[in-house]
């Protein structure tokens, strides 16, 4: 599991209020790109490059969820888990982005409302997210059970999230399809990177919407052009020192992206990159489409 934000401090923000609609694909115009009617829309804050999206739990009041398809499981924080009374069991380790590994316990059956559909959970992970993105409120985080289950839309643009059904899905807009591959739960891509005093490489990249950054790529702590230290990790586990530098250009699908800043810490895409495409995650057809 990765949860990985933004590698810089973040000022303390409020609580924003979000636009809940209970129907609400009705009225609203589909994307030129699809003609499959959506099942749901979901309006989401969008603070440092990270994506904030209000969700109900068995039932209660909207909290405050992160959205991270770098993650294999939804995790709940402790403090929801006492106000709501779940019942919990069971116990293991995970790793996030940090290193070293972090003691959770599980909670079960657990129902996620978003606007517009239910999403049933066998096990959700219970850990301590109060301090995982400093100055935010996070009260927990939605991850592969959501992409899994439906295609997932995300419109930087107008901050929109749309569902579809995977069954009904197709797509015919002029976008890029990328193909995927699932490793551990998890979206990777090939993609091809040039940075200073190397040749370009084909690397493989883990697609995290739980990462501010644009790139991640181990080799930028290799690379000729000057470059700073900065800290890695941040989120889940211990944090870790990254090199910073420049990355001249990366081609994913058929988009060349030029003059891009990445860290070593990984090999990872994230929303610093995203933003600047409607992005569909479709699991059910192998494939990520950047339009």
């Amino acid at each position: 599991m990765k949860l990985k934000p933004v590698k810089t401090n973040i000022l303390t923000l409020a609580f924003c209020f979000f636009v809940i609609q209970t129907n609400a694909c009705t009225g609203n115009k589909l994307p030129d790109s699809t003609k499959t009617p959506c099942l749901a829309v979901i309006h989401f804050e969008l603070v440092d490059n990270l994506i904030y999206i209000p969700i109900t739990v068995n039932g209660s009041n909207p909290l405050r969820f992160f959205l991270d398809g770098g993650s294999s499981a939804c995790i709940v924080d402790p403090a929801v888990v006492k106000a709501l009374r779940l019942k919990t069991s069971g116990s293991g380790v995970i790793h996030g982005a940090g290193s070293g590994g972090i003691a959770v316990t599980y909670a079960y059956s657990i129902s996620f409302g978003l606007p517009g559909v239910n999403l049933n959970v066998p096990k959700a992970t219970i850990i301590d997210l109060s301090t995982s993105i400093p100055g935010q409120k996070v009260d927990g985080l939605i991850g592969y059970d959501l992409f899994n289950k439906y295609v997932v839309e995300i419109n930087y643009h107008t901050s929109t999230i749309r569902l579809y059904d995977p069954e009904t899905f197709h797509y015919s807009g002029n976008g890029s399809k990328i193909p995927i591959t699932l490793v551990r739960k998890l979206v990777h891509i090939s993609a091809t990177v040039k940075i200073a005093g190397h040749t370009p490489k084909v690397h493989d990249y883990l697609v995290d919407t739980g990462s501010g950054d644009s790139i991640d790529d181990t080799l930028i702590a290799q690379s000729t052009a000057p470059k700073t230290d900065g800290t890695g990790g941040v989120g889940l586990g211990k944090t870790f020192t990254v090199k910073i530098g420049a990355v001249e250009w990366l081609r994913i699908g058929k988009y060349t992206v030029e003059n891009l800043r990445g860290t070593s810490g990984s090999q990872a895409i994230g929303n610093g990159l995203l933003h600047n495409y409607d992005v569909f995650f479709d699991y059910s057809h192998h494939q990520l489409i950047l339009e």
